[in-house]
């Protein structure tokens, strides 16, 4: 009987192993094209109905000479990237478009887990102030994820399968784009319940 059972034990051990490593394989697997469709859709399923209230809704565009591809000679949107050349063209970009002395901005964008931060103002917000702030904070937390990511970023010249960024396992999970690849078209400003001011981004690739 005993010899029965040892028998049987080992089979189920050997049984349940394999499976696992079948498993594995098919994680190992996953196609990463398919990650990132299913994280853009995710991304513009997500909602903010929940965050306050909508008060307003701030555009971003920069003037430009490049007539053919743009009639009226608007960029519909700012580079995140190269924030810095966009700003002394950016439209009205001197305008105080939020009159609050604080707002919380959140990027997740194109983010596992989204960051956070808080910037103040006597004077409230301009669009170049914000343009700059997110600016710099893209450049931060991008960095953040490649120091604290164990699967880093593939260099461009050494993409095979797809050109996108692939998916790091850092502290922001992030995936598909490149900084370079990010715009701001708008930001949504909503104002919760107690009054704090919260800022959506816009961010198109």
């Amino acid at each position: 009987m005993t010899k029965y059972l040892i028998l049987f034990l080992t089979i189920i051990f050997t049984s349940c192993k394999g499976q696992t490593q079948k498993t594995n394989e098919k994680e190992e697997v996953k196609d990463p094209i398919a990650i990132i469709q299913e994280n853009e859709k995710k991304a513009t399923e997500k909602r903010s109905e929940n965050i306050g209230e909508l008060i307003s809704i701030i555009s971003f565009k920069v003037k430009t000479d490049n007539k053919k591809d743009y009639e009226d000679g608007f960029i519909p949107w700012a580079s995140i990237e190269n924030a810095k050349q966009d700003l002394p063209n950016l439209y009205e970009g001197d305008e105080i478009v939020i009159k609050e002395n604080s707002v919380k901005v959140i990027i997740d964008y194109p983010l596992t887990n989204q960051y956070e931060f808080t910037i103040t103002s006597n004077d409230g917000f301009s669009r170049k102030q914000l343009l700059s702030e997110i600016n710099l904070h893209y450049f931060k937390l991008y960095e953040e994820e490649e120091k604290s990511a164990t699967v880093k970023t593939i260099p461009i010249d050494k993409r095979t399968t797809m050109y996108n960024r692939n998916q790091t396992n850092g502290k922001y999970g992030i995936w598909g784009h490149d900084i370079a690849d990010l715009v701001l078209s708008a930001i949504e400003v909503y104002k919760t319940s107690t009054g704090q001011i919260i800022l959506i981004l816009g961010i198109e690739s």
